[in-house]
């Protein structure tokens, strides 16, 4: 199974998809739903042998009729056109009133109610009024998006079969199900895939032969891609990590340690992830000639036995690191065509012979032949008898053939997509830019696949390349700018990940069009951080306007927070200040959104430039006008952590965050993330609210599912809540944290740099701690893994600079943890004698406990001593004496371990502390009884 976090993206993404479902595909899929649910097989009357709908019918019941179903893809399903007191669902009613026509009930009778809308919250406690839910009782089963998302989804978990069955009506479903568990990390394998068993042989003969670079050469569409895929999915089990850089996320000349994801703009730790343990690192699509010395970096983890594959179309001749993809075999050509290879026809074997250079035409032809109903031998000998297709050697000329037999809606779909001159969009984008239905077309057709980053898709650049009819540019920067007047500016993350994604055409754009009337186009630029200065230079000063656009607005004053950034921090309350008088000045005349906005950064300012009383004044009226703005409340929060926060910031804070906190419990996607992931970085400030929550295990994994979701977004905001949230639940709740770390894993795999100094120790601590909690289960390696990555982040403090006492402290741990204690010893032997404190003088114990040394016991003792003399470290006291207990045991004195190890348990006040002394307690007894 997967992690729960990963099962809530794809019913999420499922709910959407199943929204968007035509008709016929709710009827089939419908159906056999409800014979997986009942175990038995239905007559389906609802739409006839050519999928036509038939009338005067209910549309599925069993033989005896004692189970009915209706299907309705109409709008309006659970809409209420009664009142409160006397409501009415009328296309409900009609429903049952034709299962009652169909067969009067019985008790045996069960009535089956499937629509792809989402029933409304108020829906049940309306509908259970209705005279309609006092004839059924049990006898009706009513399930809307939502539930069928959950019961697609757990059906296919459990059943190979239902899977099967669902996969062919929801293409993202599918894919989703493939690749779950490498979800973010890779791309999906193609439709129909094959291996080609050729290609994988060659690179394992390759890196057994001594290499560690593979350049896999070859034309595009070759199929480099999905061997590259199915090298990581085949050796996986060899190799402890794996990282996939997209294309475009690294140009050669570039060092390794600055590449940075094309699509989220977050640089990545590719060096120290990969030098950290056993790595495969696939650079997919770099065109140019690659010269193994590039990875140079690498060489730690090349002596660990990491590999690199580079897929790439440029050839190197006689170059040790070349490997040219053989071409598929006949028989995986056949298959990957969709015929059978023991009965190939004459024309299906011409037709292998002539395009199976190239993998991506037989798997296009196949999607066309299948989804369009062309007989397969006329399509095969169409295309072989127009030599002038087949004299071109890169594909392009019989792709464009193929692709005009698609249907009118997804071929131009195709062609706007390929217009745009992006291989990869967002999801969501997508579908605002073409429409639902013919991106779903689309994707089962396979034109349309996932990426390597989520909600990401991407066309063949054969294809595009294929369907391009001329150069839409300035269309893409339009839509772009559409899509996001349509959010109202909202930075959601597929706003984010398509602005990144357009980059170049925004900025292009943008340089064209000079620093006139702010608009989405320069707002959209304020969020790259390398351009971001440019726009916001031109637009700090500019007037604030109550009555333009609100893209001028948003603009504007988030050009005004970018430049505050780059004050000497004495000099920005009287900034904001100012900000302040502008703001209010601009409130005259304002209305709607406008209004709401000014108001929201009206409050900002005053609390930054310390006024907390008149913030939370301003907040607090912004929510009589938005009472359920979650972006103020989360203020409200922040504000209440304010230092010199009055009391009564602080009980609002308090009131404000257990409002978010019910709401993220409840329902997990209530609160959009980057709210969430801010009022979970603030917990550290309400202790009450963090005890409340120590003590309740279902909500502490209802906020991890919140912030492994934001990992699998790539939200900036993760850190700051995945440092808040371990620190506070992590003991008490080791495996929740040690499930997050999993399900987030490659949000540690970005550069240290990206994520700030300040934060790089708790990264490290974290990384540490639930190592040991993986080993404490019994997995080598992921703890093996995690230690590797935690060590990317103390040598990174080390590099830094000089560390204080306090950091030096934490880099020791990393390394113990990690198994170089003697590096934890050099990291605190430079602290002089008199700066020692009982903190470092504990990590020293245990690095020199773990290298046998005798002094260890004697460190101990005086780091004990130490800390009883502290009163702040009075509640750690406990580990302390554990710590003594340990170096007197291995030091072969049992008995003293053992009143060591009372007393640790005599100062030890957490749960599961409590119970791992007790059974050391138990096991010195065992050694002493005495």
């Amino acid at each position: 199974m997967s992690f729960e976090s990963i099962k809530q993206r794809i019913t999420k993404r499922l709910i959407d998809e199943i929204g968007v479902l035509d008709a016929t595909s709710l009827e089939l899929i419908g159906h056999g739903l409800i014979e997986l649910l009942e175990h038995r097989r239905l007559v389906h009357h609802g739409i006839n042998k050519d999928y036509k709908f038939v009338g005067y019918t209910v549309d599925s019941f069993s033989d005896d009729s004692t189970i009915i179903a209706q299907y309705s893809t109409e709008k309006g399903y659970f809409q209420n056109v009664g009142d409160a007191k006397d409501p009415v669902f009328t296309k409900i009613e009609k429903d049952i009133n034709s299962a009652k026509a169909h067969r009067p009930l019985t008790g045996a009778t069960k009535i089956y109610l499937m629509s792809t809308e989402e029933e409304q919250p108020s829906f049940r406690a309306l509908f259970n009024r209705t005279e309609a839910i006092n004839d059924l009782a049990d006898a009706l089963v009513v399930l809307d998006a939502r539930e069928l998302a959950k019961i697609i989804y757990d059906l296919s978990i459990e059943r190979p079969d239902a899977a099967t069955f669902f996969r062919q009506f929801l293409p993202e479903f599918d894919e989703a199900l493939d690749h779950f568990e490498y979800f973010g990390r890779l791309p999906a394998q193609c439709a129909n895939h094959q291996s080609n068993e050729a290609a994988l042989r060659a690179l394992r003969e390759h890196f057994v032969g001594g290499q560690s670079v593979a350049v896999l050469h070859g034309l595009s569409g070759s199929g480099k891609t999905q061997v590259a895929i199915d090298f990581v999915h085949k050796e996986a089990a060899n190799y402890d990590n794996h990282v996939w850089l997209a294309g475009g996320d690294w140009h050669p000349d570039t060092p390794l340690s600055a590449v940075t994801r094309k699509r989220g703009g977050r640089p990545l730790n590719v060096v120290g992830n990969f030098n950290a343990v056993k790595t495969i690192l696939v650079v997919d699509r770099i065109d140019l000639a690659i010269n193994p010395a590039i990875f140079a970096e690498l060489k730690p983890g090349f002596d660990k036995g990491g590999v690199v594959i580079v897929t790439s179309q440029v050839a190197a001749p006689g170059a040790l690191s070349h490997v040219p993809i053989p071409q598929v075999s006949p028989d995986v050509a056949l298959r990957i065509l969709g015929e059978d290879p023991t009965y190939p026809t004459d024309a299906s074997g011409r037709f292998v012979a002539a395009c199976s250079f190239l993998p991506v035409i037989l798997a296009t032809a196949r999607s066309v032949i299948e989804s369009e109903c062309v007989p397969r031998q006329s399509f095969y000998e169409e295309v072989l008898a127009t030599p002038d297709v087949l004299s071109g050697d890169d594909g392009v000329s019989i792709l464009s053939h193929i692709l005009d037999r698609l249907s009118e809606a997804p071929r131009k779909a195709l062609q706007q997509i390929a217009n745009t001159g992006l291989a990869m969009h967002d999801a969501e984008f997508i579908a605002h830019l073409v429409g639902h239905l013919p991106k779903q077309e689309l994707q089962k057709l396979a034109v349309l696949s996932p990426a390597g980053a989520p909600g990401v898709l991407l066309v063949h650049e054969l294809v595009a390349r294929a369907a391009r009819t001329r150069d839409g540019v300035e269309d893409l920067v339009r839509e772009v700018e559409r899509y996001l007047d349509s959010l109202k500016g909202e930075m959601t993350p597929s706003a984010l990940r398509q602005i990144h994604l357009s980059r170049k055409a925004l900025l292009d754009e943008h340089a064209r069009r000079g620093c006139g009337e702010p608009d989405w186009l320069a707002y959209a630029l304020l969020q790259l951080e390398d351009v971001k200065r440019d726009v916001f230079s031109a637009y700090a000063q500019r007037p604030i306007d109550s009555n333009g656009s609100l893209a001028a607005l948003m603009s504007s004053i988030d050009a005004r927070e970018q430049y505050a950034f780059t004050l000497p921090p004495a000099t920005r309350p009287a900034y904001y200040s100012a900000c302040v008088a502008e703001y209010h000045a601009a409130l005259d005349g304002a209305e709607g959104r406008i209004k709401a906005e000014l108001l929201h950064h009206l409050g900002k300012a005053y609390r930054r430039c310390g006024d907390i009383d008149k913030a939370l004044a301003t907040f607090q009226k912004l929510l009589d006008i938005e009472p359920n703005w979650h972006a103020t409340l989360g203020q409200i929060v922040h504000l209440g952590t304010q230092y010199g926060a009055s009391e009564a910031a602080k009980q609002a804070g308090e009131i404000a965050l257990h409002q978010l906190l019910g709401s993220m419990i409840k329902s997990p996607a209530a609160v959009p993330l980057r709210v969430a992931m801010a009022v979970l970085s603030n917990l550290r400030s309400y202790p009450k609210v963090v005890a409340q929550l120590n003590s309740d295990e279902l909500s502490v994994k209802s906020l991890s599912r919140i912030i492994s979701q934001a990992a699998l977004e790539g939200l900036d905001q993760f850190y700051d809540a995945f440092y808040a949230f371990t620190s506070k639940f992590g003991y008490e709740h080791p495996d929740v944290s040690f499930k997050l770390v999993s399900a987030a894993g490659d949000m540690f795999e970005v550069s240290p740099k990206s994520i700030g100094k300040s934060h790089l120790l708790n990264v490290g601590e974290t990384l540490a701690n639930v190592s040991q909690n993986a080993l404490r289960s019994g997995d080598k390696g992921l703890a093996r893994k995690l230690s590797g990555l935690s060590l990317v982040y103390a040598e990174a403090l080390l590099a830094g600079g000089d560390p204080d006492g306090f950091t030096r402290r934490g880099i020791a741990k990393v390394f113990t943890v990690a198994g170089h204690p003697s590096r934890a010893l050099e990291v605190i032997n430079v602290v002089p004698a008199d700066k020692l404190d009982h903190w470092l003088l504990y990590r020293r114990a245990e690095a020199e406990l773990a290298l046998g040394m005798v002094e260890a016991l004697t460190t101990a003792k005086d780091a004990l001593a130490r800390a009883q003399a502290d009163p702040r470290a009075e509640k750690n006291l406990a580990a302390y004496f554990d710590m003594m207990s340990r170096c007197l045991s291995d030091a072969g004195d049992t008995k003293n371990a053992v009143d060591q190890m009372r007393l640790a348990l005599a100062h030890c006040s957490g749960s599961r502390f409590q119970r791992e002394l007790t059974d050391r307690l138990a096991s010195l007894e065992a050694k002493d009884p005495g």
